[in-house]
């Protein structure tokens, strides 16, 4: 991230890999089912007409793309704190970014499941006073220790208000 000629890093990070727990049971599951369906034609002695140790190996390359997506996924997404302003940038190919200064955001909400709450990791919602519904709200998904970046970012807001 380019940081303009007067501005400061305060924090900067990727969603965690806990994260990707969710998308890991529920595509993980379905990259099983080759293998699956093969396993249990072959305990019936009914055959697919391709080898058993081919089934494995598709399996294991359905699941070999299942996380290169995931790393990829999470490293291309980028959240970043600045003194001035809060930004979210997603992709590569195809760019999203999502950008507000500090002074406009009004509340911060952070949310975490039970099982986000075992794992370390949460959403921090940021609630500017944009215009439009999509501009309103940046969401960092997926985040480390969400109330510690929470308590950073409101520390460093108090220090702007009162130097």
């Amino acid at each position: 991230m380019e940081l303009g000629e007067h501005e400061r890093l305060i924090w900067r990070g990727h969603p965690s890999a806990r994260s990707s727990l969710s998308y890991f049971v529920k595509w993980g599951f379905l990259a099983i089912v080759p293998i699956s369906i093969a396993g249990i034609l072959k305990l019936n002695d009914r055959g697919t007409g391709i080898a058993y140790w081919k089934w494995v190996v598709i399996t294991l390359v359905l699941l070999a793309i299942l996380v290169a997506i995931d790393t990829v996924r999470r490293a291309l997404t980028d959240y970043v704190v600045t003194d001035h302003r809060i930004r979210i940038r997603r992709g590569v190919l195809s760019r999203k970014e999502q950008s507000a200064a500090i002074e406009r955001v009004q509340n911060i909400n952070t949310s975490q499941s039970l099982l986000d709450r075992i794992l370390g990791i949460g959403e921090i919602d940021f609630d500017t006073a944009g215009t439009e519904s999509t501009q309103a709200s940046l969401e960092f998904s997926g985040v480390a220790r969400p109330h510690e970046l929470v308590r950073t970012f409101e520390s460093h807001v108090a220090t702007l208000r009162n130097p």
